[in-house]
């Protein structure tokens, strides 16, 4: 079993709801489409998005009442709480492989397979992505990928929160829990536990930026390097590559 945790911003703080959640509704889509179907998509959110598709007892929103945030700072901590909020599930129902998704990224319809055809990975790692730029027609390959968005570790029971902390706190390497440290350093945590993550054959995300008003959004700079890759990296365009479409539910073009 695998789980997809994805955090959504509330509607109060978002300053365009409806784009919130058309990309949402992308999202999910992409996630839902797995080609195994031994798999659970866990939402932790404050508001319940209109959904564009159908879908059965696989997707489950936690809804919280947590603060609305009105500062970066306090969206920060409010993307730790719902994280926080779906470790607390995937604990209820006996851990398992579990993969946090942004709300506005795609994912490949092949994690759940070849997760679920591992049992005994600790976990695992897709070091390459695609990039796509809002309004675009095509994406483009990029490497040394946010490990955030392409993380997928295999928790123990222990591993995850049975309840709220006292102190409710954003992702830092001082939470006890591997799930709530900061994600970008949970390959090298996981590594320095004895517990190293394998890397994923192939491509599992398109990164999808100039969204505007997502989760993703906050505390993401480019690097020199990866602006400088973008610019001689081929585009892939949907039109010729009807393979990447079906992969990632691309339906929208």
């Amino acid at each position: 079993m695998i789980y997809f945790g994805i955090p959504l911003r509330s509607k109060a703080a978002s300053k365009d709801w409806n784009k919130v959640t058309m990309f949402f509704n992308r999202t999910l889509w992409s996630v839902y489409n797995q080609t195994d179907p031994n798999f659970k998509i866990l939402v932790a959110c404050h508001d319940l998005p209109q959904l564009t598709h159908e879908y059965d007892n696989r997707v489950e929103f936690l809804q919280v009442s947590s603060p609305i945030p009105t500062t970066k700072e306090e969206m920060m901590l409010d993307k730790g709480h719902k994280v926080h909020t779906i470790g607390m599930k995937v604990r209820e129902y006996g851990g398992g492989f579990t993969m946090m998704v942004d709300a506005d990224d795609l994912q490949s319809n092949r994690i759940a397979a070849y997760v679920n055809s591992h049992q005994n990975a600790n976990g695992f790692l897709s070091r390459n992505g695609y990039y796509y730029h809002f309004g675009d027609k095509f994406i483009k390959k990029g490497h040394k990928f946010p490990n955030g968005s392409s993380t997928i570790v295999n928790y123990s029971v222990d591993d995850l929160p049975d309840s709220y902390y006292d102190h409710m706190v954003t992702s830092e390497n001082t939470n006890p829990h591997i799930i709530r440290k900061k994600h970008g350093d949970i390959p090298k945590i996981c590594g320095e536990l004895g517990r190293p993550l394998e890397n994923l054959p192939f491509i599992a995300s398109i990164y999808v930026r100039e969204t505007g008003d997502n989760h993703s959004l906050i505390n993401k700079d480019e690097s020199r390097f990866r602006v400088l890759e973008q610019m001689v990296m081929p585009k892939l365009y949907f039109s010729k590559h009807p393979e990447l479409c079906k992969e990632f539910s691309i339906d929208w073009t």
